[in-house]
């Protein structure tokens, strides 16, 4: 839609000094008091005749005929309530108050194009703000940082807010509205009334110290670790997690000893390198892991879970389409 479409529109106005246009009640053509309205139509013939510099090449720019153009001038001067032009022989010229309308006119048209370009925009998922949540252990990931490349590439002038959180406060974040997506796992668990696209699937394995220098010796069954102090996730912030990992040594006959509460992996991470203990910890941290910490996969912890873009898919929202089509791109990449 150009600007000539846009002064169509059944929109009408009222001019002022005070308020050089404003919004009225009617839209036949008059106010309450009889007045007749400045529409936007008028605001466009105006510009095209005073660009032209006659009525002839006016309406012949507009594509109507020249008496028709007149009378819609004729209605704009009885709505501003001066003359705005002065007809002559050789064309028009500007009185002092067509010249303050003009500025006003042209600048009024730019801006509604300008705000239904914007609005496009909008729609489009072209402007905005994406709100998102990441668990703090995959955002440094090669996965995560390529697709906000792609979104920003895709995406310029969207605002983008990233928050570590975990998954549990993700979910909860989102149902609210607080958030518009997340990088997130346990979704069925914690809230399979959202949406998920799927960026891989993890497991665990176990994190232990490695001195460098000294002679490293992997356990190759959790029966191993008997009465050795471990490192868990906090469960009152994970509780999905929590039941995971504990359902994986159920099933190998294995009962941790928890000795230490992490609230995040990267805590867990830092107290198995400090000595504190095994871990257990997604096998997708390697790239990140410390030399100090070794991550061994273990046979019996062979369950897996993903970890997916989580969204409000009745929410509709543009940013988080723009979203998913940058994931689309990265995982076809």
């Amino acid at each position: 839609m150009t600007l000539d479409n846009l002064s169509r529109a059944p929109h009408t106005f009222q001019y002022s000094s005070v308020h050089p246009v404003m919004p009225i009640e009617h839209i036949d053509g008059t106010d309450r008091h009889g007045m007749r309205q400045v529409e936007l139509r008028h605001l466009r013939y105006f510009v095209a005749v005073a660009e032209a510099g006659s009525m002839m090449a006016g309406a012949r720019a507009l594509g109507i005929v020249q008496p028709a153009l007149s009378r819609q001038i004729r209605e704009l001067e009885e709505a501003v309530g001066t003359p705005l032009l002065i007809r002559r022989s050789t064309g028009i010229a500007l009185t002092a108050a067509g010249a303050s309308f003009l500025q006003d006119a042209t600048r009024l048209l730019a801006e509604l194009q300008a705000s239904r370009e914007r609005a496009l925009r909008s729609a489009a998922g072209q402007l905005g703000e994406l709100r998102l949540g990441v668990l703090p252990n995959y955002f440094p990931l090669p996965m995560v940082s390529n697709v906000l490349k792609a979104f920003r590439s895709a995406c310029p002038d969207v605002m983008l807010s990233i928050t570590p959180m975990l998954s549990a406060e993700q979910a909860a974040a989102i149902s609210r509205g607080d958030l518009d997506g997340g990088i997130m796992a346990w979704r069925q668990s914690e809230a399979p009334h959202l949406s998920g696209m799927r960026l891989l699937r993890d497991r665990f394995v176990l994190a232990m110290l490695s001195t460098p220098g000294k002679r490293f010796r992997a356990p190759r069954q959790l029966a191993e670790l008997a009465g050795a102090p471990f490192i868990w996730f906090d469960p009152l912030r994970s509780a999905a997690h929590h039941r995971f990992l504990l359902e994986q040594c159920r099933r190998a006959g294995f009962a941790p000893r928890i000795a230490q509460v992490g609230s995040d992996i990267p805590t867990l991470i830092g107290l198995v390198a400090a000595g504190m203990g095994y871990a257990f910890v997604p096998e997708s941290i390697s790239p990140t892991c410390p030399r100090t910490v070794r991550l061994v996969p273990i046979d019996e912890l062979d369950g897996r879970f993903d970890v997916e873009f989580v969204y409000d898919g009745q929410a509709d929202s543009p940013v988080v389409q723009q979203f998913l089509a940058a994931l689309r791109t990265t995982a076809n990449t």
